[in-house]
């Protein structure tokens, strides 16, 4: 059975791309999930609030804390539809969830175990320090 690691950190369709990866690796496989919620907000999202007017050059610390409370819920759910998805697919699963620097926790989970394959999202903006881990341990992007 091969040993599969998922992370997740963003707001994309899980369950498609946890299709694709079964199309790819088969149904014989144990896969661990794990969402990643990044403390850092997107300086895009930063922009288009700042340009919105809802916030200067710094977001404050209420409407960060507020942000990636909802970034959190959703991710949460998404969890949950996961892993109803997975045991429907019966396939055997395990799922985590964190909170802090993206490229920190990547390092430390890939560490944590011998995988047969590493899947991360593509970014959009790449963080400092994630193109160097993605490749040390070579981890697909989905």
């Amino acid at each position: 059975m091969k040993k599969i690691l998922i992370i997740f950190s963003g707001t994309r369709n899980d369950i498609d791309i946890i299709k694709e990866i079964l199309k790819r690796e088969g149904k014989n496989v144990f896969i661990k999930v794990v969402f990643i919620l990044s403390e850092a907000i997107p300086s895009n999202f930063s922009t288009w609030l700042m340009y919105m007017g809802f916030l200067g050059e710094e977001p404050t610390k209420e409407i960060k804390d507020l942000i990636l409370k909802e970034i959190e819920n959703n991710l949460r759910e998404k969890m949950e539809k996961l892993g109803n998805f997975l045991k429907e697919e019966k396939i055997s699963c395990e799922f985590q969830f964190l909170k802090g620097d993206f490229c920190e926790m990547l390092e430390d989970i890939i560490k944590e175990g011998k995988w047969d394959s590493v899947y991360s999202p593509k970014s959009k903006e790449v963080l400092i320090g994630e193109e160097k881990i993605k490749k040390e341990f070579n981890v697909k992007e989905i």
